[in-house]
Order: C-alpha cells, then sequence, then structure tokens
C-alpha cells in the first residue's frame, strides 16, 4: 500500500495556509481549470484537496475512511488493504506557498507513534521544507508535496484524470469549508464596514464563531 505512493514520491522542495481567491463586489469564482496543473490546488479550498487525495487512494485500490470536519487527532484520511495487517494514515495540508516544516512533520510522526504505526503519508499542496523532507525519510513518512501528486495523478488513465478533477472542482471548491461544522463558509462584512471575512453560515445557529482572512485582504 506504501508503495502505491513511494514509487512517484518527488524531490523534497523548499508555512501558511491556503487562502481563498479575494471576492470582489460578489461571487467570483476562479475558472475551473480544464486540465491538471498546479492552479487546481490554488482553486480549490481545503476540502476538496483532502476529498481529492482519498480519491487519489481509492483509485487505487485501497478502502479509505475520513471525517468532513471537527477534530480528527492529526489523521484526516485512514486507509485499508489486504495486503497489510495494519492501516495506514494520512494527513492533508491544504497550503499555498509556504512549505510544510520540520514541525509539522515531527507532530505527525507522533500521531503514527501514538498509534503504533511505522508508515504514514503526508501530503500537502504547497512543498516541504529540506529539514521536514530529512525527518519524513527517515521516521517512514511519505512526503507528498504538489509536484509529487501531479506525478502520481499523470499515472492514471484519462479517464481517472478526469474523474479526480470532478472532485475537485465539486461543488462550490473555491468557498471554504467550516473546519468546525462541516459547512460552507459565506462573505461576511463588518457593520462598521472593515475588511470583509469568510464567515461561518451557521453562526447564530449553533453558536459556531468560525471565521477566516479572504485572500488578498490585510
Amino acid at each position: 500500500m506504501a508503495g502505491f505512493w513511494r514509487r512517484s514520491a518527488a524531490e523534497p522542495q523548499n508555512e501558511e495556509p491556503a487562502k481563498t481567491k479575494a471576492i470582489e463586489g460578489g461571487d467570483a469564482r476562479p475558472q475551473p481549470q480544464a486540465g491538471w496543473s498546479p492552479q487546481v490546488f490554488d482553486d480549490i479550498e481545503w476540502r476538496r484537496f483532502e476529498a481529492l487525495c482519498e480519491a487519489l487512494f481509492a483509485q487505487a485500490g485501497v478502502r479509505t475512511e475520513s471525517q468532513s470536519h471537527g477534530a480528527d487527532g492529526g489523521i484526516d484520511i485512514w486507509l485499508y488493504s489486504a495486503n497489510s495487517p495494519k492501516p495506514m494514515i494520512v494527513q492533508c495540508k491544504h497550503w499555498r506557498s509556504k512549505p510544510v516544516g520540520v514541525q509539522q512533520m515531527r507532530e505527525f510522526f507522533g500521531v503514527l507513534k501514538s498509534h503504533d504505526l511505522q508508515y504514514g503519508t503526508f501530503a500537502t499542496s504547497s512543498t516541504f521544507t529540506s529539514d521536514a523532507a530529512t525527518f519524513a525519510k527517515s521516521n517512514g513518512i511519505n512526503a507528498q508535496d504538489r509536484h509529487g501528486l501531479l506525478q502520481l495523478i499523470s499515472r492514471r488513465t484519462p479517464e481517472q484524470q478526469a474523474s479526480l478533477l470532478a472532485v475537485a472542482y465539486e461543488g462550490d471548491y473555491w468557498r471554504p469549508t467550516c473546519v468546525k461544522c462541516g459547512v460552507k463558509m459565506v462573505e461576511r462584512t463588518p457593520k462598521d464596514g472593515g475588511t470583509p471575512f469568510w464567515g461561518c453560515s451557521n453562526f447564530g445557529k449553533l453558536r459556531c464563531m468560525n471565521k477566516m482572512q479572504m485572500a488578498g485582504k490585510r
């Protein structure tokens, strides 16, 4: 099971959460790409990225389990294979320009140990620092950055690639999902006319006050 990722891991490359494109005067979504490129990762929000990674594993014949929101204990996807007595875990980081560092890799290693697992995969839409990549290689962590993921996708059949692209661009792919509630966030403008932000649509219903900054808004 681990070999599916190991065979096509990209060379490590030199932290910032990925941000949704700014909304200027309305619902301006990024235009979906016709084919696979790094731009796809920038167009989509974190939940679509996790769904994409899960679909990529499923295409390889691995049974997957995940949850849409809430505390996950550092595990985004569980993988089960008839060829492995133990499950494998995956952590997904939908970051953009800032690389994943060794701190995040050490934390994931701690999750592996807490579940008595030897191997895991850390997938990111960004890249890894050299220290993070070195740590991963020494500790049974398969580090897949955006380039490695694109290599894997390129080895799928045209039909499989199209299916994965449909997963990435499903629904309101650009609109962030609330990590607490699992619902899509909406554009909010402060009453004082301040900087717009993404706010949970369950605000006032489930007492969810989660919010995040829009890209390009400082």
